[in-house]
């Protein structure tokens, strides 16, 4: 169940390389403080890297709508590396002093560390059978002028399938509207969807308080 360090690493790296720059138009006119989505853990390395690129880019685009300055991948994935500080795991999550030590080599205000965990599979529906994704996020945030977790939730799950009340959650919270779902359709945009549906009520209060 334990992510390894190499395998965790690379994919970190190829997720960093896929996301791209979030729409200027949404930046807000003062910041709330720099912020970094890092380190990212994928349990048992769960979801695809599209998928997975979809989760990280939720998470970042819910704090530039909550008006906050963000930190380049990148530069988080590279600077973690450089500081050799221990990979967290599902089972261990990063002691405070590293990101303390993180938080301050890259100037961020706020160190923001998910953890996503994909359940794809195929039922069966009236005629036919329907792959369905379930997505479970648990994020917290760290503020590193205090030292303090300031913001936590904790197995925040998300459907492809979920009803039509998730589009407020998400008009809120996202800036990419929901991936598209074809029943009986592959797997990646149900897990995107997915994904998509937890962080956006795994953000939504985060944001809702930052307004």
């Amino acid at each position: 169940m334990i992510t390894g360090r190499r395998s965790l690493m690379s994919a970190g790296l190829a997720i960093a390389a896929v996301l791209v720059s979030l729409p200027s138009a949404f930046a807000a006119v003062t910041s709330r403080g720099t912020a970094a989505v890092w380190p990212v853990v994928f349990s048992n390395r769960s979801g695809t890297i599209t998928a997975r690129a979809t989760a990280v880019r939720a998470v970042r685009e819910a704090l530039q709508k909550g008006g906050f300055t963000l930190i380049a991948q990148t530069v988080a994935s590279g600077s973690w590396k450089h500081l050799n500080l221990r990979e967290p795991t599902t089972d261990r999550a990063s002691a405070l002093a590293d990101i303390e030590k993180f938080g301050r080599a890259i100037h961020a205000r706020y160190i923001v560390q998910p953890m996503f965990r994909f359940h794809t599979r195929s039922i069966w529906v009236d005629v036919g059978p329907r792959t369905i994704s379930t997505a479970y996020v648990t994020v917290r945030i760290t503020d590193i002028a205090t030292g303090k977790v300031v913001y936590q939730k904790v197995n925040v799950e998300g459907r492809s399938d979920a009803k039509t009340s998730i589009l407020k959650y998400a008009g809120a919270v996202l800036i990419t509207p929901l991936v598209t779902v074809v029943s009986g359709g592959p797997k990646t945009p149900e897990e995107q969807r997915a994904v998509q549906v937890a962080v956006a009520y795994a953000m939504h209060d985060w944001v809702a308080q930052h307004k």
